[in-house]
């Protein structure tokens, strides 16, 4: 689906609000048939349901009408009449016709016929689909009735068909043969229709046709009101979210933004704190190694210029000069290199605290959400500034930050607060992880040792950092119960005091 919506409107080129509309526009015109269809069916159902359910009233009364006739009237009749037949009481077609014909006066468009494939009346001979049904109905006498939806010349009609009776003994009188027919009846239809029955025999069947075109087209007008409210109602919420909802769009873009702006400042941090690690490893690594040769240079210096005031050997007194001039030119380098060294500093400026820990968190938010890991962030009330390179502090509040998450198990929490004490403020990152055994807190500012599969530059890089901050850095653990950071920074320090951190280095 994706597929072909980049292919036919280029989807994924789009800004999020055109794609939301195009999305919502197609939903609409995926969902109008599929609607329409639907609501045209319920609606279809439910008219001839109604219909039904009148021509089914309707049957019932010519039905009951029929057999009040051959129960009751006919007897009675034939009681006080012997020998005389008289149609409009006598007959179940006739007075079931005639009843039919005034209940249509309320139902204009219904038509009732009793069908029989031996009729007397021409009215009530069956045609060939009427014919059909009565077949159906003498061949299985457990149908009882058949409905059907059919298109005539007079327009769209519903029929119910009821089988008739069977033909009783009480009706051979008048239906076996014309012999024995009453007179009148011959002379009202002759003696070529309606002899030769049986008794048991099922010859006709009842009719009633509704007119379902008046129905079926309320419907199919109901179902063009309802689409056409269903189009107004797409088209104002379409019309209220791209005016209304404008600011969901502004976020998704602003959001978008963001995340852009955070990938690169992820990337950059990446990129500095590759090379601060090279820097500051270089550094620490040159200083234990100048502090490791000075004092053997020192050493045989000394014992050079010693020597040189005993008496001895101008051979050797000469041998002792060159080395003495060697350990000069190590000393003159060692010196060098401590002012090398210090003399590399970063620009400092006046930086927040709150400030610098808010947007770190910022950066952390993706691994503590695939942890489920909540933190609770209680910042001092009121700016604290003080001398910092941002970038430091946050390369090493970052790698802080990344060993609780590491150390917290899922659902686990992270406490942040700052604050100050007198001329200092401070920083406090606490976890409820694994701790650090107490044989490894000793070591974890020593460079190279780690406990897991690091390079174990981390936390010297951190104290280092700190260091040159004027700072100090502690760490409270215990195994199994978690560990608190804590960072300390005097709010102002003066430019001489920056030769301080590389004396503790």
């Amino acid at each position: 689906m994706m597929e072909l919506l980049n292919k036919v409107f280029h989807f994924d080129r789009l800004e999020p609000k055109r794609r939301f509309t195009l999305l919502l526009i197609l939903i609409y015109v995926a969902s109008f048939p599929i609607v329409m269809g639907f609501s045209y069916l319920i609606l279809k159902h439910n008219a001839i349901d109604h219909v039904y359910e009148t021509g089914r009233l309707y049957l019932a009364a010519i039905e009951a009408t029929r057999n009040y006739v051959s129960e009751e009237l006919r007897p009675r009749l034939q009681k006080e009449l012997p020998k005389k037949f008289i149609r409009e009481g006598m007959s179940r077609s006739y007075v079931a016709g005639a009843i039919a014909r005034q209940v249509m006066v309320n139902l204009p468009g219904y038509k009732f016929k009793h069908a029989s494939l031996n009729a007397r009346s021409p009215k009530n001979r069956a045609d060939v689909y009427e014919a059909e049904i009565i077949k159906q109905f003498l061949e299985n006498r457990d149908i009882k009735e058949k409905n059907d939806l059919i298109d005539s010349d007079d327009g769209k009609f519903y029929v119910i068909a009821r089988p008739g009776s069977a033909v009783k003994e009480s009706c051979l009188p008048c239906h076996s043969t014309p012999k024995a027919a009453p007179r009148e009846i011959i002379e009202v239809y002759g003696s070529e229709a309606g002899f030769y029955m049986k008794a048991g025999e099922l010859v006709d069947a009842m009719f009633v046709y509704i007119p379902v075109s008046v129905p079926l087209s309320a419907a199919a007008n109901t179902v063009t009101y309802f689409m056409a409210i269903y189009t107004v109602f797409f088209g104002v919420v379409l019309l209220i979210i791209n005016k209304r909802f404008g600011w969901f769009y502004n976020r998704i873009e602003t959001d978008n933004k963001m995340i852009e702006e955070i990938n690169s400042e992820v990337l950059n941090l990446n990129r500095e704190l590759e090379d601060i690690v090279a820097e500051r490893t270089m550094s620490m690594v040159g200083l234990r190694v100048a502090d490791r040769v000075r004092n053997p240079i020192t050493i045989i210096g000394g014992h050079c210029r010693h020597l040189l005031k005993t008496d001895i050997d101008e051979y050797v007194s000469a041998k002792l000069k060159d080395i003495l001039a060697e350990c000069k030119k190590m000393e003159n380098m060692m010196a060098e290199f401590d002012s090398l060294v210090k003399s590399k500093r970063f620009q400092f400026k006046r930086e927040d605290m709150n400030e610098i820990v808010r947007s770190t968190i910022a950066l952390l938010e993706k691994p503590m959400k695939e942890k489920n890991i909540q933190h609770s962030v209680q910042l001092f009330e009121r700016p604290l500034m003080f001398n910092a390179n941002r970038q430091l502090i946050r390369i090493g509040l970052n790698h802080v930050f990344n060993n609780a998450i590491d150390a917290t198990q899922e659902d686990g929490i992270i406490a942040v607060s700052t604050g100050m004490r007198g001329e200092k403020i401070y920083l406090k990152i606490s976890d409820l992880g694994r701790g650090i055994a107490s044989e490894d807190l000793n070591k974890v500012f020593e460079p190279f040792y780690s406990t897991k599969s690091r390079s174990g530059m981390g936390l010297p890089l951190v104290r280092q950092i700190v260091l040159e901050h004027m700072g100090e850095i502690t760490i409270d653990s215990k195994e199994g119960r978690g560990t608190t950071v804590e960072f300390v920074f005097p709010t102002r320090w003066r430019e001489q005091d920056m030769d301080a951190p590389s004396k503790q280095t």
